[in-house]
């Protein structure tokens, strides 16, 4: 068999992977609920949701590495996501992980920093980047395998980019450094803004001059923050149903349109 048999000519279905951004207080950590999904406690902010799994409070990368690779490995039966909360405070401890724990040099010394720790020149972003790249996000790609989809939560903060074109710009964006952003937003199928809009919570799809936003699957460029409401948005590309929560809205759909 040579490497041109290889060639794949057909779309590949796989369940979502999702950046989930807005102000605190909006309703991500609700939307995760409501997805079914478990959720990797990393803030400590949870605890009123009803109708939530989470984890015991994550305080450390290690601590979280730990629930990432057991899910990867043996995913419980049933779960239809897994969801971060938030995902800018898993690079905050990835970043204390590395600054303190990793650095041979002077180990938990608080004073240490990305500009100074493993010899300085910001050489500790490197090794950040190094541990998105090579384990984390390979991690979430394992779970997704397994037919789950990828809930990453984040708060919203005005943030300032360039664009390829050279342009400075100023956006409603995914609270993330600068530096590490990119990683996630190219890995991410879709980035979805939550806002209220009067007493109206929804999700925008589709990115605008203020606000960052994308998606994969053409969806309409505003959704009820509502995990229902965005699988069934979902489930009119077929492309995503081989996810078990996506092929059941599929089968209600089509149900509803025959009788």
């Amino acid at each position: 068999m040579t490497l041109i048999n290889s060639l794949i000519t057909t779309t590949t279905p796989s369940p979502p992977k999702m950046i989930v951004y807005g102000q605190p207080g909006v309703g991500k950590t609700t939307f995760a609920a409501s997805a079914g999904a478990i959720l990797l406690d990393c803030e400590n902010g949870a605890g009123a949701v009803g109708g939530l799994t989470r984890t015991p409070y994550l305080q450390s990368w290690p601590q979280m590495r730990k629930w990432l690779v057991e899910i990867a490995s043996t995913p419980p039966d049933g779960v239809a996501a897994v969801a971060i909360d938030t995902i800018d405070w898993m690079v905050q401890r990835i970043v204390e992980h590395v600054v303190l724990d990793l650095d041979d040099k002077s180990p938990n010394d608080i004073t240490n920093t990305l500009g100074t720790a493993h010899g300085g020149y910001f050489k500790a972003r490197e090794i950040v980047q190094n541990i998105v790249y090579r384990d984390l996000l390979p991690m979430l790609n394992a779970v997704a395998d397994h037919g789950i989809a990828i809930i990453l939560l984040a708060h919203a903060a005005n943030t300032k980019m360039t664009s390829p074109e050279g342009f400075d710009l100023r956006l409603a964006a995914p609270d993330l450094p600068h530096w590490i952003s990119p990683p996630f937003i190219e890995w991410a199928d879709a980035v979805l803004y939550a806002s209220r809009d009067g007493d109206r919570r929804v999700l925008l799809t589709e990115g605008t001059n203020v606000i960052l936003a994308k998606n994969r699957y053409s969806l309409p460029t505003e959704l009820p923050l509502s995990w229902p409401a965005l699988m069934q948005a979902l489930a009119t590309n077929h492309n995503t149903t081989t996810d078990p929560a996506l092929r059941q809205v599929d089968n209600e759909t089509t149900n509803s349109k025959e009788t």
